[in-house]
Parts: C-alpha cells; structure tokens; sequence
C-alpha cells in the first residue's frame, strides 16, 4: 500500500472518530475554521491535524467551508501544541448498507503542497478555543488518485 493511500485510510479514521478515548482521554483543545480556495469556500474538504505527539483530528468542511475539529465519536477538540494541517477534496464514493451512493466520489482540486506534500502547519493553544482559517491558493502540482 503506498504512503499516499495510508495517509487517506488515516484521515478517514480521524474524520470518523473509529478508534476514539473517552472523555478521560488526553487533554484537547477546541479548535474550529474555514477554509476557502482563492477566497472562495471550500466545500466537503477533509481537514486532518496531525500532532507531533498523539493521534490526529478531522472534520470535513461544510457548504461555506466552515469545520469543527473532532478528536473522536465524543470529543470535538485536538491535542494541543504545533500540528501539521493537510486538507484534501479527494475522497471515494460512500454507500449506505443498501450499495445506494450517499456522498458521491471526488476527485482532487487543491495542489499538493496542503495535502500530500503539506507545508501548512498550526499551533493548538490548550484551554482556549482555537480558530484556524486557512486561504488556500491554487496552482502548482496536483496529487492524481492511485485508483
């Protein structure tokens, strides 16, 4: 499996909460943005932050690109101090139990420079509530899908 499609399968797990703590888990911090591509929102992006020390938190942006960070199925927050931010549109179709598609496939629009290849990082201040904005510019090289 290619570290690309690792860093997906990771994601997924960060933005779903599956391998949640409970509330007597580590400290976190509550951290909410928006991002937008050449100043115009992002819409259905995944947004992963990726600690130097402990397990990542996700969200997917909403219609105006706005997110808030889930540590797991319980907690809304990440583990405080300097992350590394990928943010992504690629994702594979899901499908309900029936096989019915309920969130269609999408392919990658945003360069690699805030994905697979990151240079966007932020600092998670405990006991505050974060606000991380991101201003994405597009251009430059595109990750193309292993599929």
């Amino acid at each position: 499996m290619s570290p690309d499609r690792i860093w997906k399968l990771g994601l997924t797990w960060a933005i779903l909460g599956l391998a949640g703590c409970g509330s007597d888990g580590p400290e976190i911090a509550y951290v909410s943005g928006r991002v937008t591509l050449d100043g115009k929102p992002l819409a259905g992006a995944s947004i992963v932050f990726i600690p130097e020390n402990g397990r990542p938190s996700g969200a997917r942006t909403d219609e105006n690109g706005y997110y808030v960070l889930n540590f797991d199925e319980r907690r809304k927050g990440a583990i405080p101090g300097k992350s590394l931010v990928r943010i992504t549109t690629l994702r594979e179709a899901e499908q309900d139990e029936h096989g019915k598609v309920v969130l269609p496939a999408s392919p990658e629009r945003i360069p690699m420079r805030y994905n697979t290849n990151s240079e966007l990082y932020f600092v998670v201040e405990p006991k505050k509530k974060n606000v991380a904005n991101f201003d994405l510019k597009s251009g430059g090289p595109i990750a193309a899908s292993d599929e």
